[in-house]
């Protein structure tokens, strides 16, 4: 069966509508109050922290596919083809081991203490067997967790193509992860820093 699965931060979902949408209200209030000038002044300072929101908590995500699995990062997007993968660890954030490179999911951390104690025994049962260490988990790899939820369908995936003998001896067609850097995303904040020193001094 072939997987098709893409994770987002729910954290990371709810705090930019929560930050953006206090941003937005504030450039508002501020000209709802006649002051344009003070409006305009803040306004690309909003604008910036508003984009960085954007870029680091609404966009990233993990895709899983049947040719692999993409990583959507801050900055730029990174594809890892199923025979790439050598190990998935969770300990920090969901961590594929390539023979190119460990690349780390930032869609996908590993949860806080606090979920870690609300966590139930259930969680950490009926996992994929690449998951238990000596026969127990790690918390990043809990279900309940978005590292856990990536990592279980990553692993199920991977598993059932290393059993079905399709990973053995396997060599990628690729000598390098490809990476596409988010150039628009760049630009943008390289400009709105700019004109955020020049606002904000003058």
């Amino acid at each position: 069966m072939s997987p098709n699965f893409t994770l987002h931060s729910r954290f990371g979902r709810v705090l930019s509508i929560v930050v953006i949408a206090a941003f937005a209200a504030g450039l508002l209030v501020t000209a709802g109050q006649g002051r344009w000038l003070d409006a305009l002044q803040v306004a690309p300072v909003f604008g910036l922290l508003g984009l960085l929101t954007w870029a680091m908590f609404w966009c990233p995500n993990v895709r899983v596919t049947e040719s692999g699995v993409t990583l959507r990062n801050v900055l730029r997007t990174i594809e890892v083809a199923w025979p790439e993968i050598r190990r998935i660890d969770t300990k920090y954030a969901l961590t594929l081991e390539t023979p190119h490179g460990t690349v780390t999911a930032w869609a996908a951390p590993a949860p806080g203490r606090h979920a870690v104690f609300s966590a139930v025994r259930q969680d950490g049962k009926n996992l994929p067997e690449s998951s238990y260490l000596a026969g127990t988990v790690r918390p990043g790899d809990l279900v309940t967790s978005d590292s856990g939820q990536a990592a279980f369908v990553i692993r199920s995936h991977w598993e059932q193509l290393r059993d079905a003998g399709h990973l053995d001896a396997a060599t990628s067609e690729f000598t390098k992860l490809r990476v596409s850097w988010h150039w628009r995303t760049i630009a943008a904040l390289v400009a709105l820093t700019l004109l955020s020193v020049l606002t904000t001094f003058n």
